[in-house]
């Protein structure tokens, strides 16, 4: 055909996206054909050119991309492959089944696929079993809210078609876990979301919202943090995101000068330039599309009402029938109430409620609460006292008197609430479900600021190569320490905010990107009069920094040169890099002048102090541009997004790691400045926060990862693992981490346990100057060592570049029997034998069975000249390899060397290695000998008191014939001792 060109793209590709916004719906047919009752006559040469060619922003691709993620994620839909085998979500042969169901050609897929590769699911549900009910509703009821949601973050936010398609999985997952609105027996579930600091938690709870309104829950109640700034965020995203102008204006005249003077957003860009969604009259007039009536606003959380809560209006269309009968809820309003977690307006809240019992009982409701590990779990013992804590008791009241309502936490920082006691009916346990959401894309989290397991060996460390060098600064120590260094260093982050925000002017002015917020951290402290004095050192370091003029300007060259300019050129990512300092000085002054754009200075303090709340309206990141310093602390710390934000200034302790983690604001996403973020952060012999938060990374990616193990159901269609299961799990694999005094409660104890594709790492072992120690060494380690009597070098798929690799080894082989009577021999630390039983209960039953027959010892070699230590018992100099034991309460070490881990992955995994051969009933021993010693590096003089062997095991992948075998219980009678065992059973 001949092609008639709108623009750069073909006149077809509006009738092809909007083709395809269907076409995502069900699934995949012939989409040639049908563009062509639309769009004309294509090609398929001329759909594959586009494809390959055509604006990532363009409309009709990201349908496209939309459509295709759909299709790969779909359990519904049923396709099959050239051999009539059914294919699995998520794999390469669904993808090119369903571009086989479009009529493409498998040239067309290749070139698909490499444009859009498969989406793959990625959310991690622990979960009871519930009835279905979701998928069915969701055919027969309205999805105005969830597709116009759906829409809003593909066209306006510009979210990629795969992270919206993990959004629409992980919220069905939510929802189809909660009871059905129009139930008639009442049952409330309680659940838990667990997403990352500044990870988008919201957004997965505006889609749960939009879902729900949809689905016919009538009454929304979500709970913020415990401060307003938060709480006015939170109302204003989803005013902006799901409301919608029509339910903001609520059949109001924007016009008219009275409904204007008490409109949220009559001064906001974002309302003023229509970027508020729309949902048009014409959709919400459709039968059973709910009205969302809000009754709290931008700036005014709930208040008590003149005449009880007379605004609900749940009017009954067919008063023979309850509230919650299908043809009641889709004639009914939704009333969505947006709630700090404090006592006075949660109380309110609670009165204007009360009256309304009768209809409470059918009325379906949904309580989302967000930051939930804080003010919602009740800290009190139970055993010495009956009340409970303030927000805890407020929230158990809200559910005993809105008895259909559904509860779903979320935080970042999961282990406050999985420790509540299960027992506890009327707490806040997520007995129904725990789910964790996937790292999202384009996220900068704690592995982007660390370099995690990270394999120097081959590699120099640079800026291009290394996190730390790249974005993280040290500190040394407490600022009244050393006034003068404190000064300099916070001179030095200033500095680099000037200099960060000259070059976003820059690519403002060559790429068309607008830089709508520029902010800078300074948290050091939480008392008021700290951020007092920091900020009045701010100041002073303000006015005297003359940027613009040869002092100031001597600086940010320097600092351009040395630092800036290194990472850019190494990290920008596409984004403009200018070529010298020259280019951006002209911007330092247009930088100036839009951080003085509100004052003489751009600090502004952010706590609760009285004295500072007219300052703290500055920081509205939807009114306006926000290019300011934030010093504060608390107010700083927990849900509230910092937007903009580039220079971190960090130096504040916290005793638990949970608050530490919730203080990293510099997690996020920074698109168009990752290259300029920069943490300074305090690094010195007292106090290292930088290791602080590596550590609590390794934490939170264990806890994940160990849902990740158990998820899902066995082949009887059970739960793996069911929600209350998860306590004693936890503190399985993470022995140091101390539950509280309640996890004696929990009736689930782990009896045998095993992973599948993963290895132990066994590090948890006593002190060198403990006697078990250098018995692990004489009786275990060297003996095992000693029976590697091969050289071998074992391939392997480096994980940071995806080359092949080879790592030099001695190997040998240990029948199974004979290694557990060498795993009997080996001490533990004390508090790390809960991890040990039900492993050695595990490879004790797989022995038996022959599900492991023998062991492979791989000893791994240096393949170059490195510290060794001559073994008269191996008669050989033996490598010994630097990992710290990790610093109190933790009792293990570091992590085995990944290339270690990586090489002798074959072996479990059954393939064909060199010198063993294949065994599919064979399993991996990783052992290394490290310095249990401070260590500053490779060179470290060490003596054989010092040398620790640890052990790394895989069993065979074939050892667990079903996913019923990876884990297994007991039960404890609470009343009675822990160890009072009553019966054994397989959940």
């Amino acid at each position: 055909m001949t092609e008639i060109q709108v623009g750069a793209a073909p006149v077809w590709t509006m009738p092809l996206r909007n083709l395809l916004q269907g076409f995502a719906e069900q699934a995949p047919g012939r989409l040639l054909p049908a563009l062509a009752i639309f769009g004309g006559q294509v090609s398929e040469e001329e759909l594959v050119d586009f494809i390959r060619r055509a604006p990532i922003n363009n409309s009709a691709m990201v349908a496209l991309r939309l459509a295709f993620a759909k299709w790969d994620a779909s359990d519904d839909i049923v396709l099959f492959d050239a051999d009539g085998i059914e294919t699995g979500s998520g794999t390469i042969a669904r993808r090119i089944a369903v571009v086989d169901a479009l009529g493409l050609s498998p040239e067309a897929e290749a070139v698909i696929r490499q444009v859009i590769p498969v989406h793959q699911e990625d959310t991690i549900v622990i979960s009871r079993d519930f009835e279905p009910w979701y998928d069915q509703a969701r055919a027969q009821r309205s999805s105005v809210y969830w597709d116009d949601y759906e829409k809003y973050l593909a066209e306006v936010k510009k979210w990629p078609a795969s992270a919206i398609t993990t959004l629409d999985q992980s919220t069905n997952s939510v929802i189809e876990r909660l009871t059905d609105p129009t139930r008639t027996e009442i049952k409330q579930t309680k659940g838990l979301v667990v997403g990352y600091v500044q990870s988008g938690k919201t957004a997965n709870f505006t889609g749960v919202i939009a879902k729900a309104v949809d689905a016919g829950y009538r009454l929304i109640v979500v709970m913020t943090g415990t401060i307003e700034i938060l709480r006015a965020q939170t109302q204003r995203r989803i005013d902006m995101e799901l409301m919608g102008v029509e339910n903001v204006l609520a059949g109001q005249d924007p016009a008219d000068p009275e409904v204007a003077k008490g409109l949220d957003y009559q001064q906001d860009e974002d309302w003023l330039a229509n970027r508020f969604i729309r949902h048009t009259e014409q959709a919400l007039n459709q039968p059973g599309v709910a009205r969302i009536r809000r009754v709290t606003t931008h700036h005014h959380d709930y208040k008590s009402l003149p005449q009880g809560m007379s605004q609900l209006r749940y009017e009954r269309h067919d008063k023979t029938r309850p509230l919650n009968a299908q043809e009641n809820l889709l004639h009914a309003d939704a009333y969505v109430v947006i709630v700090k977690k404090n006592t006075a307006p949660l109380d309110k809240l609670i009165k204007d409620l009360r009256p309304l019992q009768a209809m409470l009982n059918e009325l379906p409701a949904l309580i989302i609460d967000d930051e939930s590990d804080l003010a919602s779990v009740n800290t009190k013992d139970p055993k010495k006292s009956k009340d409970r804590t303030k927000i805890n008791d407020r929230i158990r009241r809200l559910m005993e008197i809105v008895p259909r309502a559904q509860y779903v936490g979320y935080t970042a920082t999961p282990f406050a609430n999985v420790f509540i006691d299960p027992d506890d009916e009327s707490n806040l346990f997520p007995s129904d479900f725990v789910l964790s959401l996937p790292r999202p894309e384009d996220y900068m989290g704690v592995q982007e600021f660390h370099d995690v397991d990270r394999d120097w060996t081959h590699v120099d460390k640079t800026v291009v190569t290394s996190n730390e060098l790249a974005y993280v600064r040290s500190l040394v120590g407490a600022p009244l320490s050393d006034p003068g260094r404190h000064k300099k260093e916070l001179g030095e982050a200033l500095d680099a905010w000037v200099l960060s925000g000259a070059i976003k002017k820059y690519r403002e002015s060559v790429s068309g990107r607008t830089y709508r917020h520029h902010t800078m951290l300074v948290h050091e402290a939480l008392t008021n009069m700290t951020h007092g004095d920091s900020a009045a050192i701010v100041r002073t370091l303000w006015n005297g920094g003359k940027f613009t003029a040869g002092e100031g300007l001597a600086r940010l060259r320097k600092l351009f040169d040395n630092d800036f300019l290194p990472v850019m050129i190494a990290r920008a990512n596409g984004d403009p890099v200018p070529k010298n300092f020259d280019e951006v000085k002209v911007f330092v002054g247009k930088a100036i002048a839009e951080m003085e754009s509100a004052g003489s200075d751009p600090v502004l303090i952010v706590n609760s102090d009285k004295s500072v709340q007219e300052q703290q309206e500055a920081l509205d990141f939807d009114a306006g541009q926000v290019w300011r310093i934030l010093v504060g602390g608390a107010k700083l710390s927990r849900g509230f997004t910092v937007e903009g934000l580039t220079v971190s200034f960090f130096r504040r302790r916290a005793g638990q790691a949970d608050t530490l983690m919730q203080a990293g604001r510099w997690f996020g996403f920074r698109e168009g400045y990752r290259d300029l973020v920069r943490l300074y952060i305090r690094r010195d012999s007292s106090v290292d926060l930088y290791e602080a938060f590596e550590a609590l990374l390794l934490d939170e990616e264990a806890f994940r990862d160990e849902l990740a193990k158990y998820a899902g159901f066995d082949e009887d269609g059970k739960p793996l693992l069911e929600p209350r299961q998860i306590p004693p799990l936890v503190s399985q694999h993470l022995p140091w981490l101390k539950p509280t005094a309640r996890n004696k409660m929990f009736n689930a104890v782990v009896m045998s346990r095993a992973s599948v594709g993963a290895f132990h790492q066994l590090s948890s072992v006593p002190e060198r100057s403990k006697p078990g120690n250098q018995a692990n060494l004489d009786n275990v380690i060297l003996p095992l060592l000693k029976k590697a009597t091969h050289d071998a070098a074992l391939p392997y798929l480096d994980g940071e570049d995806h080359s092949r690799k080879e790592q030099h080894a001695r190997v040998g082989l240990i029948s199974a029997a004979e290694f557990l009577e060498y795993f009997d021999k080996l001490h533990w630390h004390p508090d790390y034998l809960s991890v040990i039983r039900p492993l050695r209960s595990f490879l004790d039953t797989a022995t038996r069975q022959e599900g492991i027959t023998d062991w492979a010892i791989v000893w791994p070699q240096r393949q170059e000249r490195g510290r060794t230590l001559w073994f008269e018992e191996l008669g050989a100099d033996a490598p010994i390899w630097k990992r710290r034991r990790r610093p109190s309460p933790r009792i293990d070490f570091t992590g085995e060397n990944k290339r270690n881990i990586l090489a002798a992955g074959a072996v479990p995994a059954g393939e064909d290695i060199p010198v063993l051969g294949r065994s599919v009933t064979r399993g991996a021993l990783v052992i290394s000998l490290v310095a249990d010693q401070e260590e500053t590096s490779e060179a470290t003089p060490v003596e054989r008191a010092a040398v620790v062997g640890l052990i790394s095991l895989r069993v065979p992948d074939k050892s667990i014939r079903s996913r019923r075998e990876l884990i297994q219980w007991t039960v404890v009678v609470s009343a009675q001792s822990d160890d009072a065992i009553v019966n054994v059973g397989h959940t």
